[in-house]
């Protein structure tokens, strides 16, 4: 038998597929307000904060145990520990509840990702939704006027291999558990800069109370594993699930704030991984000299 929630969130999740995007309002009156999510980030537009410090990730790396994946006809959902937690730079804290995934694969639409840049949609967009700690749950959280954040990452075709992927591969009925988990491995390695602004959750009840951390550097995705992902996922109707993500939405005069100055390049993104590269090589060069001396033959003397 399946949990009552995995049941509730099937119908909510029905109900929601039978409504046109531009029809969500009529049951779901909040989706038509001001503040809405996903936006056009406009990088000429956006307005710099010095005060704007990097994100906190902790628990972000591999975490032991089983953690429930769900499909639930609109995207693919795994619960999160508690012990995943995000600061904000104004020091605000919020736990991890869920992450989830947006992606296209339409034959009208290749890319999914729901955040644009300059107009420009990528392959696709991973969400990891969290609440505010004040409050003692999620549940009560969404209902808060500060009560949730979203850190996203979107996603790039490039011939790179992530693990992330492989979590989607068994998911082959409704839902299953993930032995092991490894968010950090999911995000770029460069966590640092970030788009940040105030908008709401992208499906109903589409509530105006998420403080949005977009993350300036990407993710990368083979054309193989981005196959897969659009190509994997059933909906309720045992259709391939394909462009889960909502449309664009106004602006309507907020602002959007980053924590960099001038604005990334695929230049500076690769420098930063070329420094990578060599920090770790260096590593491994010095582990092999340390490993050298360690067994290098001691001779006694007569």
């Amino acid at each position: 038998m399946r949990p009552l929630a995995l049941i509730l969130a099937s119908h909510l999740q029905e109900r929601i597929g039978a409504l046109d995007q531009v029809h969500w309002p009529r049951e779901y009156p909040t989706c038509g307000g001001t503040r809405q999510s996903p936006i056009d980030l406009q990088r000429r537009k956006v307005q710099y904060n010095p005060s704007l410090k990097a994100l906190k990730l902790t628990g972000y790396r591999i975490q032991v145990g089983e953690f429930p994946m769900i499909n639930n006809g609109h995207t693919v959902q795994i619960s999160l520990p508690p012990t995943m937690r995000m600061m904000a730079s104004d020091g605000t804290e919020y736990i991890a509840q869920q992450m989830h995934f947006h992606w296209g694969g339409a034959s009208s639409e290749i890319s999914g990702s729901e955040h644009t840049i300059d107009g420009i949609r990528f392959v696709a967009e991973i969400h990891i939704v969290h609440y505010n700690s004040k409050y003692k749950s999620y549940d009560i959280a969404q209902h808060e006027p500060d009560g949730l954040a979203v850190l996203a990452a979107l996603v790039k075709e490039q011939q790179w291999s992530l693990t992330f992927l492989c979590l989607l591969l068994p998911l082959l009925g409704q839902s299953t558990a993930l032995s092991g988990l490894d968010i950090e491995d999911m995000l770029p390695e460069n966590t640092h800069h970030y788009y940040t602004y105030r908008g709401s959750l992208t499906t109903p009840p589409c509530t105006e109370n998420v403080h949005w951390f977009v993350l300036v550097h990407h993710v990368r995705l083979s054309s193989i594993q981005t196959w897969k992902l659009e190509n994997s996922i059933l909906d309720h109707q045992n259709k391939t699930l394909h462009s889960d993500y909502r449309r664009i939405q106004p602006l309507n005069g907020r602002v959007v704030e980053t924590n960099f100055v001038n604005l990334p390049s695929q230049g500076s993104e690769f420098q930063f991984y070329v420094n990578k590269l060599n920090n770790k090589l260096e590593y491994l060069r010095r582990l092999l000299e340390k490993t050298k001396v360690e067994k290098k033959p001691h001779i006694h003397q007569a």
